[in-house]
């Protein structure tokens, strides 16, 4: 078990009126859902990181970077959008400006983010326009190169994508002294109680479109017991024999390689995975729940776990100290909320949910602080959250430590 919370210590971000020289360059993640060409405002990565920003504003210049999207996709867009957002979401004395990509590397920023006052922000358009994005290469990096003597401190608070060796986190620690964000230090908090669960005291809930990587499972149910809704739970429950109806026995086929329906093949052998019960299935126009035995004669689709599964499940969990959410479990964006039925169900401390679409679906269905009222923690971080919990490196703060070490900027 890697410990990154302890080994971070000493860069930990604390108190910014004293550690953080300015002008500061703050890696986030508010990489969001974005429908019919339009971000989900009502999101909780720009609702954490608008206060974090302006913590930082107060005490100096900050040049905020981040991602949106993957090339290919619908939500790979410009980060104009989420300017706007962040501008009304950001106290009316801080000044926030946006830098379109094509103008990032130009002369003109260079010297904007140089003179760069407290109360004044720049939002870098999205870094992964970057040709480089992906590629990082210390030597021959242009972004270390352009931000390289004109920042002041750099600030590492994008746990999201941590499990990326990606340029815009790998090549803080060679631009300036680099420190670990504020939200990240509580995420590294969470992970490392979550890593200290006994297995018997454990339990995550794995659901969303597909499996996390085998060998992150494998390590993971190592540590706790794993019950499966969403597209997860249906693959589970059709290599265990249950027919599930004709299309959603196509749409699983479809939906899943063969690498990956090998892999869960693995995981069944080796452990005791625990799938959905019954469901509620779209056919007709009409909702039905189906008991998982009768599926095979249903021709309408899966769209959410049942009523008997939330009853299973929440029974089971609540003898766990530590309960992890991980995906949803249903269609949540078209009411189906099932999942957020378990998640009353299962509700206080020890209650943990993952970044992505599963909290989106509480803060859809306004479960967000009721969670945090009653003990239970939200993280930003999903695929990276997981990759830690499997004792999985995170390359940018390996070289974080290794350059803070050296101290060679």
């Amino acid at each position: 078990m890697i410990d990154y919370y302890t080994i971070t210590k000493p860069y930990w971000l604390i108190n910014p009126a004293s550690q953080v020289k300015g002008p500061s360059l703050l890696r986030v993640d508010i990489n969001v859902p974005v429908i019919n060409g339009r971000i989900v405002e009502d999101n909780l990565r720009l609702k954490v990181y608008s206060e974090i920003i302006s913590l930082l504003a107060e005490h100096s210049g900050v040049v905020v970077v981040s991602h949106q999207g993957r090339k290919g996709t619908e939500s790979f867009i410009s980060l104009r959008q989420h300017w706007i957002v962040l501008r009304k979401a950001l106290p009316s004395d801080i000044d926030i400006d946006f830098v379109p990509y094509h103008e990032l590397f130009s002369r003109d920023t260079r010297e904007r983010i140089r003179n760069l006052g407290s109360r004044e922000v720049l939002l870098i358009d999205n870094i992964r326009m970057m040709r480089e994005e992906k590629n990082f290469n210390a030597t021959d990096s242009q972004f270390i190169r352009f931000f390289r003597g004109i920042i002041g401190t750099c600030i590492n608070d994008a746990m999201p994508v941590w499990h990326r060796a990606h340029t815009s986190v790998m090549a803080l620690p060679y631009i300036a002294p680099t420190l670990i964000g504020m939200r990240a230090i509580f995420e590294l908090k969470t992970l490392r109680e979550a890593l200290e669960s006994k297995k018997s005291e454990a339990g995550i809930v794995m659901g969303g479109a597909k499996l996390a990587k085998t060998n992150y499972l494998v390590k993971i149910l190592e540590k706790m017991d794993g019950f499966t809704g969403g597209l997860p739970g249906q693959l589970i429950a059709r290599l265990k024999g249950y027919d599930l109806g004709e299309k959603n026995n196509r749409f699983i086929e479809n939906r899943f390689s063969p690498d990956m329906i090998d892999a869960a093949r693995v995981l069944i052998k080796k452990f005791n995975i625990h799938h959905p019960m019954d469901f509620i299935v779209r056919e007709n126009d009409e909702n039905r729940e189906v008991k998982l035995e009768d599926l095979k004669g249903t021709k309408g689709y899966i769209m959410d776990v049942g009523p008997e599964t939330v009853e299973k499940y929440a029974e089971a969990l609540q003898t766990k100290s530590t309960r992890i959410r991980a995906g949803p479990l249903g269609v949540y964006e078209k009411g189906y909320t099932n999942g957020i039925e378990l998640t009353k169900r299962i509700i206080g401390v020890g209650l943990i949910f993952l970044g992505g679409d599963t909290a989106e679906e509480v803060v859809m269905y306004g479960l967000d602080k009721a969670i945090y009222s009653s003990g239970g923690l939200i993280c930003l971080s999903g695929g990276a959250f997981l990759h830690g919990l499997a004792g999985k490196r995170y390359p940018s703060i390996d070289i974080l430590i290794e350059k803070e070490m050296s101290k060679n900027y």
